[in-house]
């Protein structure tokens, strides 16, 4: 049988243990733990650094593609006339190096715009991002117009099949023509400027008039 101060003597030594620094873990200082974190901050700092080097070389090297990817080549270049809801893509009338003294264009191109209708030309985006023309030619030369545009500026334009379309007896558009220079390839696959024109008439006008 087991005494009674036996027992207390069992109690007062185990609580002597449980109260004992040395019998436990060592507790993790304040320094220690501040080293930590500081690991930690310098862990996340090199991996954000290590992403901002990743895109920024991705970048430059998506620029570098950007640049020197092979534009559209000058003949391939379309402007896109739209008239009542129907649309047709319209090839350049010519594209011609612009140092070619021969150059020759094709007929012009027809789109069904009577009268009193109206065009509403889209330019593609290898024209309208630098300075282009667009020239109106009627039957009464005096009611003739060229108009020029900055880089930006728009990338469509409306024409009307009229000089004026409130006037009965005003002068027809017989021919409109968008002017433009763009960079292409000559036959050594240099770049070179090109002379790049569409034109584009209305289907009722004689073909006398395609002249341009």
């Amino acid at each position: 049988m087991v005494s009674a101060g036996s027992e207390d003597q069992r109690d007062d030594v185990t609580g002597d243990r449980a109260g004992d620094p040395a019998g436990a873990a060592p507790a993790t200082s304040r320094k220690q733990r501040r080293r930590k974190a500081q690991r930690r901050q310098l862990r996340v700092m090199a991996v954000i650094a290590v992403l901002v080097v990743v895109v920024v070389v991705g970048a430059i090297g998506f620029q570098r593609w950007w640049d020197s990817r092979p534009g559209t080549p000058p003949r391939d270049l379309r402007v896109t006339a739209t008239v009542g809801g129907e649309s047709r893509d319209i090839a350049p009338y010519s594209a011609c190096p612009l140092d070619d003294a021969d150059c020759h264009g094709d007929a012009p191109a027809r789109i069904p715009l009577g009268p009193d209708d109206s065009a509403t030309l889209s330019i593609p985006g290898e024209v309208s991002d630098h300075d282009w023309s667009m020239l109106t030619i009627y039957d009464d030369p005096a009611a003739n117009r060229e108009q020029y545009f900055t880089a930006d500026q728009t990338d469509s334009v409306t024409v009307a099949g009229r000089a004026d379309s409130a006037k009965a007896d005003s002068p027809r558009l017989t021919v409109v023509e968008i002017h433009s220079l763009v960079v292409g390839t000559d036959d050594a696959g240099e770049e070179t400027p090109y002379a790049v024109v569409w034109s584009i008439a209305p289907e009722d006008v004689p073909v006398s008039a395609d002249a341009s």
